[in-house]
Formats: C-alpha cells, sequence, structure tokens
C-alpha cells in the first residue's frame, strides 16, 4: 500500500513525452502519483475532486480555496509548481497544517528572457514588420527604430528575477534603475543598478518593467497617475502578475499617447476577456502568461516541487515554504 498520494495539476506535465521520469523519486519512496489531465482552467468543484484522497499536490494554478481546503482533509502539503501562490489561501492552509511550498528562483532566468523578449520585439517592432513583409510590402515598413543602448530600464521589483533582468540590461549598456520595499544594494552596486523611489522610477525610465509578487501593496501600484507620470515615448511591461497593472488606465494611455507602448505577459483574469479593448491595439505586445515557461524552467520547477514533497515525506522541511508558521501549528498537533 502506498504510503501517500502526490496529485499533480501543473500543467508542465504536457511538456514531457513521459512526465513520470521527474516524479520517479516519489514513486521509489513508496508514493503513488497520479497525473491530472490538465483539462485548463479548474472550478473549486473539479478541484476537491481531483485531489479526494490526495495527502500532497503539485499545484498548477487552480484555485485553493478555503472551500476546496475544507473538503481535502488529507492534503498535507501544496508545492506550487511556480512562484507566484496567490491561488493558494494562506491562512486557510496554514490553520489545518498544510505546508505551502513555491518554487522561487527556478523560472528566474525565463521570466527575464521573456521580458526582454517582449522589450526588443516591441520597440524593434519585429512582429508588425513581419506581419508587413508577408504582404509584400519593403520600402513601406522601414521606420526608424528604438535602441537600447544608452535608454534607462527601470525595474520595479529587485528580487531574483529582477536581478536577472538588471545582468542582461548591463549586457545591453542600458541605464538601470530599480525600486524595492527590501533594497539588496550589494548586489546592486555590482551591477551598477541605483534605487529610486517609484515616483522617479515612472519619470526616469525610457522602459519600465514590473517584476514584484502581488500582494496588498502591489495590487494596481500602476495606475492612471503613475502612466501620467511616464514619459511619453516611454513603454511599459509586466511579467509579474495581472492585477499590479490597472488595464483599463493602460488601455487609455497606450490609446490616447500618454506612453508609447506595452507589454503584457499577465492579466487581472486569466484566461483574460479577450473582448477587452487592448487586445485590438497595435502598440502592445501580448502573450499569455508563458514568461516562466523556458525548457530548462520547467524542468528546473518539476524537479523543485518533486524535491519538496520527497522532503517532506521523509520527515525534513522542505526549501522555499511560504507559510513557515504553519510548523507551530503542527507542533502542536503533535
Amino acid at each position: 500500500m502506498a504510503k501517500g498520494i502526490v496529485w499533480v495539476g501543473t500543467p508542465f506535465i504536457l511538456n514531457f513525452e513521459d512526465p513520470m521520469e521527474i516524479f520517479q523519486p516519489l514513486v521509489d519512496e513508496g508514493l503513488e502519483v497520479r497525473l491530472d489531465e490538465c483539462r485548463g482552467y479548474m472550478p473549486e468543484e473539479d478541484v476537491i475532486e481531483a485531489i479526494s484522497g490526495v495527502t500532497a499536490v503539485i499545484a498548477g494554478a487552480e484555485p485553493y480555496t478555503a472551500g476546496v481546503i475544507e473538503k481535502a482533509p488529507n492534503v498535507q502539503i501544496i508545492a506550487r509548481a511556480g512562484v507566484g501562490y496567490n491561488n493558494v489561501e494562506l491562512p486557510a492552509a496554514t490553520s489545518r497544517g498544510i505546508v505551502v511550498t513555491n518554487a522561487a528562483g527556478q523560472n528566474s532566468a525565463s521570466v527575464a528572457e521573456h521580458f526582454f523578449g517582449h522589450m526588443i520585439g516591441i520597440c524593434r517592432r519585429i512582429s508588425w514588420m513581419d506581419k508587413n513583409i508577408r504582404l509584400g510590402l519593403w520600402r513601406e515598413i522601414q521606420p526608424a527604430l528604438r535602441p537600447l543602448n544608452g535608454m534607462t530600464l527601470g525595474i520595479l521589483g529587485f528580487g531574483n528575477i529582477g536581478k536577472e533582468v538588471a545582468k542582461r540590461a548591463v549586457a545591453f549598456d542600458m541605464n538601470v534603475i530599480a525600486n524595492d520595499i527590501v533594497e539588496d544594494r550589494e548586489t546592486a552596486d555590482r551591477l551598477g543598478v541605483r534605487f529610486v523611489s517609484l515616483e522617479e522610477l515612472a519619470r526616469e525610465s525610457d522602459y519600465l518593467t514590473c517584476h514584484v509578487p502581488l500582494t496588498p501593496e502591489t495590487k494596481l501600484i500602476i495606475n492612471g497617475d503613475l502612466l501620467k507620470s511616464m514619459k511619453p515615448d516611454a513603454y511599459l511591461f509586466n511579467i509579474s502578475r495581472g492585477p499590479v497593472v490597472d488595464l483599463d488606465a493602460l488601455t487609455e494611455a497606450l490609446q490616447e499617447g500618454t506612453i508609447r507602448g506595452a507589454g503584457i505577459d499577465v492579466y487581472p483574469e486569466e484566461p483574460p476577456d479577450f473582448s477587452h479593448p487592448i487586445f485590438s491595439l497595435e502598440n502592445v505586445v501580448l502573450t499569455p502568461h508563458l514568461g516562466g515557461r523556458g525548457e530548462d524552467a520547467i524542468r528546473n520547477t518539476l524537479v523543485h516541487t518533486t524535491k519538496c514533497v520527497l522532503d517532506f515525506f521523509k520527515g525534513q522541511r522542505p526549501s522555499n515554504v511560504v507559510n513557515p508558521e504553519v510548523y507551530e501549528v503542527l507542533d502542536q498537533g503533535a
């Protein structure tokens, strides 16, 4: 009889011909591994059904609300296959004694590279030129193209991803400024990054990119007022969490020329409302929340979450526990 059941809900498994190669250490430990069919968005009732009798979850973006957690009495650990964990109701998980981990740092390089794809793609107008040259145009599509060299990149959030972005920006000979509630001055000094206030970040940036977690403080931190303080030829990018940016205010800013362009990988709700006017604008590059989907990042993330679950069942404390206070609850119940 298996020690427990591990349910894998992340769609990352779809990128492998045989995803069980990643999870074999769990099987070797005597755990049963169940792979979800990854059907897309899962409502709460589907999650409840899927994790019935399950002791561990390797989670995608499906919701783990208080209602879901209440109806999953056997779950002991939720290992999130990603950095963000706003789909897990932490207070409910903690009160139930469920350990929650994330995969911070496993996809940082991938997200940084995705941002540069956005920035280069829009400032060099690559998608627009690709579309038009296929129509037989040549001289008609030879505009002056915006450089990176010598421009100022503003980074909102100087954590793992923000630092990877800064490293690459320096290689492009960009001036880099940053804003974060925790100022890692040692890394900033080494890279030549200058910390500034949020207002200065908006005013000085030629390109402003968001790499912050979603918290009450960061929700809608990029709003209409902040957008109006940016340069009229500036670009805004959000590769973090959708609600960090007021999408309606950004759309208005793009339509009215308050800023020149934008790149968006994340949305207030996902899947997004495709009737939203931002999907009709040409001065924005849009991708479907794939910043962390580099081949290396996917494997790193799954290996990491597998180890978190494995460590837990071996009686060890997993890395990247996002609710460390849960151990007080577990100690009280011991």
